[in-house]
């Protein structure tokens, strides 16, 4: 094996451990803390192992669990579970055998190995743009304030790792590649359908740069996450005569609406200021704060003419400022990864490497306390 190769499978198998201890150790420091504090201690002394995963498992994992278990639309159930994609269910379901049966151990292993997945490739994405500075990256996203929902029953985890597979795939120009993980990808969210958008630009991009007028064959890649939005959507309709299903869920169980961005805006503001419990004081200013910052990285990337990211931010923001329901936005902030390739880059120049010490020493202390916040089950994002 070539030297040069072996040293960087050697530097992805450290960065996939790291990440991997990483989150291991918050997830311990949050049971010790929630232990040590007496949350659930009732539970605790009836059932020690459903207390163990309850620290990372609340709020929508009971729609990725339930839908594992029992699958859509079950007896009694009109709604609203068939608001979440399919993919991370099926891969639950489908682990869940050889966990003995718990679809609950199944999702935290799927998150725990998809993040140490996405860990390297943003390492080796982030090296390819400016060398060195991927492992920097990495930390960044390690750090982030909301990385709990990386190592629990949610889809982050999952969703960051196909959309750096794809966007990887692409720069290289492995398009068969980029299109199977931006399809995969769009069976976990539908935002999956935001990355085939920012990947359509990247593809034109290249063939301008080629001198080349018309797509070649592997264009066609890209028509895969599409159509993985279209065969839920129809699988929906299939069962339940709607078209819009999928929609009508969003509606019925959260009040989520189509709105004009300044009103998206005004409905988060009113909803900060008028916060009735201290969590969601925390939680409504995140989310302000976070879609204010997408913002200004979209303004950042469109100055730096990086267009298929500024795409890939653009769809994202403009979803939440254009929704009559201003709500975590900052957990869907961790899946901006052209924000911590960005910063990543800048922490490399003459004058900032300051960012390197001062963006942990900020966020370390913000991740655990919300973290904690997420085990005694207030609500985060």
């Amino acid at each position: 094996m070539p030297i040069a190769r072996e040293h960087r499978q050697r530097t992805w198998a450290r960065t996939a451990g790291w990440w991997c201890a990483s989150r291991v150790a918050l997830v311990a420091l949050v049971i010790g803390v929630s232990w040590a504090q007496g949350v659930d201690d009732g539970l605790r002394a009836r059932d020690l192992s459903r207390w163990l995963t309850e620290r990372v498992t609340w709020w929508d994992s009971w729609h990725f669990v339930r839908i594992a278990e029992v699958g859509y639309l079950p007896p009694g159930l009109p709604c609203c579970d068939q608001a979440f994609f399919p993919g991370y269910p099926l891969l639950m379901a489908a682990l869940a055998p050889v966990l003995a049966g718990s679809v609950v151990l199944a999702g935290l292993v799927v998150s725990l190995v998809s993040g140490g997945v996405a860990a390297v490739l943003l390492q080796r994405i982030g090296d390819l743009r400016a060398p060195g500075s991927g492992t920097w990256a990495v930390v960044f996203l390690a750090v982030a304030p909301f990385g709990i929902f990386l190592s629990s029953v949610y889809t982050e985890s999952l969703f960051l790792a196909l959309s750096l597979a794809a966007w990887l795939a692409a720069v290289r120009r492995h398009w068969w590649w980029a299109g199977a993980a931006a399809g995969a990808a769009s069976l976990v969210r539908v935002n999956g359908l935001f990355l085939v958008a920012a990947l359509a630009v990247t593809y034109l991009l290249q063939l301008r740069a080629d001198g080349r007028r018309w797509p070649r064959p592997d264009a066609a890649a890209l028509l895969l996450g599409p159509l993985a939005v279209l065969g839920y959507v129809g699988y929906l309709a299939a069962r339940t005569g709607h078209l819009d299903a999928w929609q009508q869920a969003q509606d019925k169980g959260w009040v989520r609406g189509t709105a004009w961005p300044w009103q998206g805006l005004a409905a988060g503001w009113r909803a900060a200021r008028t916060a009735p419990a201290t969590d969601l004081v925390v939680s409504r200013w995140a989310d302000l704060v976070v879609v204010v910052g997408g913002l200004l990285l979209l303004g950042v990337l469109l100055w730096l003419r990086r267009w298929a990211e500024a795409v890939l931010i653009g769809l994202n923001v403009s979803v939440l400022v254009c929704s009559t329901m201003l709500t975590s936005a900052a957990r869907y902030g961790l899946l901006w990864f052209p924000a911590y390739l960005l910063l990543a880059e800048v922490s490399q120049r003459e004058g900032w490497r300051w960012l390197r010490w001062a963006v942990p020493v900020v966020c370390v202390p913000a991740l655990v306390a919300l973290s904690v916040a997420f085990s005694a089950h207030y609500w985060v994002a």
